[in-house]
């Protein structure tokens, strides 16, 4: 019997609200004849075109071009495991690392997974937001790390700055990213042959590390509000922009026009349709017990400008 040859593995990292699900939304649905394996933090996130699903199991969905994305939950060795079990086995896997991962670390473990090899690494920066992130005092340090990993760095949104801020912003990132090579994207798309053509480099095991699965905190917590009653998204909006605090908020939640999925990175807010509930935002920022608190009942406060709204109209 052959020998199995070892899978390559890319990781895509990046800030929160850089765009790395939109990245992977597009490399699932896009004619590359590769049999993908995607790992995924936030499962519900991939907004997989349901022309595509073939199968829905758990924390698994298998696509009709062969593709699979699955869940790494709370252990990232068990989803590669299962994949190299797999037969036929995926031609390469992806593995999205959380938003304050350390990508490196990821592909230390990943990439070097029995039956796996590194593949590169991909990272993600908000064009609008990348230079305010790395001077901020929590999570400075790690975006700066973040880009440091990358074999490729996708400068994303460079298209929403005005054309004279483009060059230096450019420059400014190469210098952050070292050798990396510097490619332009709209929303998150980085094409497959430019994705999977980085290279088979990654990092050697630091001493005495256990591993990449866990998250440092870098003073971030995270806030889960799941409101009783319909929002209003302009009051929500409105909220976040007073709010320098909060790096990034995604859920669903239900609005007088149905149910909206929001999305806000980057001071800007991106709402679309969704089917349905459960209504919950997670909010995400170096919030301490106190600042959780108050910003929750703030957030009670975007619910019932909605009721306000709907009485005074009817």
């Amino acid at each position: 019997m052959t020998a199995r040859q070892p899978i390559p593995v890319t990781v895509i990292g990046g800030y929160l609200g850089a765009g790395k699900t939109t990245c992977l939304n597009a490399l699932l649905a896009a004619d590359h004849g590769l049999r993908l394996a995607v790992l995924v933090n936030d499962f519900g996130a991939v907004n997989i075109d349901a022309g595509l699903i073939a199968e829905h199991g758990g924390d698994t969905v298998a696509l009709t071009n062969g593709c699979v994305c699955c869940a790494i939950a709370d252990d990232l060795g068990a989803a590669l495991q299962a994949q190299t079990e797999r037969d036929p086995p995926p031609d390469r896997i992806v593995v999205e690392a959380s938003g304050v991962a350390d990508p490196a670390r990821v592909m230390r473990l990943a990439g070097n997974w029995p039956g796996c090899r590194p593949a590169g690494t991909a990272v993600l920066a908000d064009a609008a937001t990348v230079r305010a992130r790395t001077a901020d005092k929590f999570v400075g340090a790690l975006v700066v790390q973040q880009m440091r990993a990358a074999d490729l760095l996708a400068l994303n949104k460079l298209d929403l700055l005005p054309a004279e801020d483009a060059a230096p912003l450019r420059a400014w990132v190469q210098a952050q990213a070292g050798p990396a090579d510097l490619v332009e994207t709209r929303f998150g798309e980085v094409g497959p042959a430019r994705l999977f053509g980085i290279g088979d480099a990654a990092p050697a095991a630091a001493p005495g590390e256990a591993g990449a699965g866990q998250d440092p905190g870098h003073g971030l917590s995270s806030v889960v509000w799941r409101p009783a009653e319909p929002v209003d998204p302009a009051a929500l909006e409105r909220l976040f922009a007073d709010r320098p605090d909060i790096h990034r908020a995604k859920g669903v939640v239900a609005a007088e026009a149905g149910w909206r999925r929001i999305d806000w990175s980057g001071g800007r807010l991106a709402l679309s349709a969704a089917s349905s509930g459960p209504a919950q935002l997670v909010l995400v920022g170096p919030f301490d017990a106190a600042a959780g608190q108050a910003l929750l009942r703030a957030l009670d406060g975007c619910a019932t400008a909605e009721n306000a709204v709907r009485g005074t109209a009817g």
